[in-house]
């Protein structure tokens, strides 16, 4: 019991979660078939796992859990073969067992059908037994068997049910997730399917877009949606929207700028980078794209560029004045330098001095001296 093999098993037996939930009504229906198919007062569907014997859902007695050592399914469990046993009190593999003795029970007729798991592993077995010896025809030894599939298949299928609620589960929290996230950024993300329906919208899109229908198709989307080039003027092609190119040629849209123009709203300019969603087999199902608004970035932009030309205006006029300015000055000079020179050469001309002997700076006895200044003319 304590091989690789019979802890699988058991794993596989956890894993359908039946011994922590009721049996169900179909289940209880299948028991009390088994029975009458096999002409026998009591039925049961016992689950064994590597310490106990759990009596699922019992007809004609009531059910009890014992120890798997005391279980007379557990004695040939690991073969997963009928068993068919017309007086187990003359089976050396059973006539000790506690339920054919008398100290749990006194079952003389026993057959059991294994259940049986996809996988190939024993899960347990629908049984049917009774107080005296009787033996089972070929025919009914099959419904058994049927019956066991039975079983089986609504064990599988509650075992489904619960994982596709756990998935479903898992889904909705990934998808509340995503959904927190999107609407939690400020670049509007839309999501449609190949025949343009949006599946995902989010909160900034939604602000670009107030009044689009996401159920509308591709047809008319670039008018839906107020989609114009950049001039702001020109009306964006359907077969031109990014979403529509990418579902159309399955390669990603870079750095597509366009114009918003929502009625009652300032234009907005955003840059548009789309991508195709494509299937495990990489066929394109669909496309999202990414809108980021840049309609700030440009009113700066016209703002530094108005700036620029403002001060490229304020050179010109300043170069200008000093141009004025460097011809005011020159004309200046040039009629102060004119009498200034004038006035030079008068004082030059008349600045003929003649000093006596015995002032100072002349000897005594010298002669006046007479000193042409250049221009004078003397």
């Amino acid at each position: 019991m304590g091989s690789e093999r019979e802890r699988e098993r058991v794993a596989v037996l956890r894993e359908y979660h039946l011994l922590d939930t009721p049996p169900a009504a179909e289940l209880e229906a299948v028991v009390r078939v088994a029975a009458t198919v096999a002409e026998v007062p009591t039925a049961t569907l016992n689950l064994l796992d590597d310490v106990k014997q759990y009596q699922f859902t019992t007809v004609g007695f009531t059910g009890r859990q014992c120890a798997r050592k005391d279980s007379m399914c557990a004695v040939r469990l690991d073969r997963g073969a009928f068993v068919h046993l017309p007086d187990a009190r003359e089976e050396p593999d059973y006539r000790d067992n506690p339920w054919v003795t008398g100290r749990l029970g006194r079952i003389v007729f026993y057959a059991s059908a294994p259940l049986i798991s996809a996988d190939g592993y024993v899960m347990g077995t629908l049984c049917v037994f009774d107080r005296r010896a009787r033996r089972l025809s070929p025919e009914q030894i099959g419904r058994l068997r049927d019956l066991a599939g039975i079983v089986v298949a609504f064990f599988e299928r509650r075992r489904l049910a619960r994982l596709a609620a756990g998935l479903k589960e898992t889904i909705q929290a990934r998808d509340r997730w995503a959904r927190t996230m999107l609407d939690s950024i400020d670049e509007a993300v839309i999501a449609v399917e190949p025949g343009g329906r949006v599946t995902v919208i989010n909160r900034a899109a939604h602000a670009l877009h107030p009044d689009a229908d996401p159920a509308a198709g591709a047809a008319g989307s670039a008018a839906r949606y107020r989609l114009y080039e950049p001039d702001g003027r020109t009306p964006v092609p359907d077969d031109e929207v990014p979403l529509v190119v990418v579902m159309r040629e399955g390669f990603p849209v870079k750095g597509r700028e366009l114009v918003i123009r929502t009625p009652g709203r300032e234009p907005r300019s955003v840059v548009a980078n789309a991508a195709p969603l494509r299937s495990a087999d990489g066929t394109v199902n669909g496309a999202v794209v990414a809108l980021h608004d840049v309609t700030a970035e440009h009113a700066r932009r016209r703002i530094i560029e108005e700036a620029r030309e403002r001060l490229a205006a304020a050179n010109a006029e300043l170069r200008r004045s000093n141009a004025d300015l460097t011809n005011f000055a020159g004309a200046v000079s040039h009629d102060l330098v004119a009498p200034l020179a004038a006035v030079g050469d008068t004082w030059s001309c008349s600045a003929t001095r003649t000093r006596r002997p015995g002032i100072r700076g002349w000897p005594a006895g010298s002669r006046r001296r007479r000193r042409r200044w250049p221009g004078c003319g003397t």
